[in-house]
């Protein structure tokens, strides 16, 4: 009963929310690493690194609500894609299957998110400031590395308002990923990402 309450009073606390929408695009530096297991029968003694280093670009929107002014509860949707360089323990063999070519990742994921404006109530300057964090779940890879799994995206950033409802500004963000594939020989997918770009919001 107490968990039937408190998901009604979520949705009743979400319905007299305002309307809140937000854009970013950015360029981004993915990383990703892995181990790989030479011989799956003896773990400890052929394990080899495995890695991919990547430039590109990264969009996200998000649609919500946003309540009092000072905390937004919303669903997340984000596309990421770079081109980049694998190293590793097979660098040579990756390169020839590519015929040359610098292989990319891409990733796709979507989940819930929270941004919070701490100094909303302020007459400073910096009352456009704001934190955010989010977990989605990801599917993609890059370098042979991913397929399914889930992030952590960290991001703040500062806003200037252009009219009465809309806002446009600049963030900075990084990520935490970890996926598992379908090769059993590679374990322990990981990584990270960076970037800094535009922001608009309607709030």
């Amino acid at each position: 009963m107490r968990k039937i309450f408190l998901f009604l009073l979520f949705f009743a606390s979400f319905a007299s929310a305002g309307f809140y929408f937000d854009l970013s695009l950015a360029p981004c530096l993915r990383h990703l690493e892995a181990t790989h297991i030479n011989n799956s029968q003896d773990y400890w003694s052929h394990k080899d690194y495995l890695g991919y280093n990547g430039v590109g670009g990264f969009v996200s929107t998000r649609f919500g609500g946003l309540i009092k002014g000072v905390v937004a509860i919303y669903g997340n949707i984000e596309l990421e894609i770079t081109k980049g360089d694998v190293n590793g323990w097979n660098k040579k063999e990756r390169s020839h299957s590519v015929s040359g070519k610098r292989p990319g990742s891409a990733f796709f994921g979507m989940g819930p998110g929270v941004t919070v404006y701490p100094f909303f109530k302020s007459s400073e300057t910096i009352q456009n400031f704001y934190l955010t964090t989010s977990m989605n779940i990801e599917i993609g890879g890059g370098g042979n590395i991913g397929l399914a799994g889930g992030n952590f995206r960290f991001e703040t950033g500062y806003l200037w308002q252009t009219s009465e409802r809309f806002y446009s500004g600049i963030a900075i963000g990084t990520d935490i990923l970890a996926t598992v594939g379908l090769d059993s020989h590679i374990r322990d997918e990981k990584g990270y990402s960076i970037w800094l770009g535009f922001k608009f919001i309607r709030k």
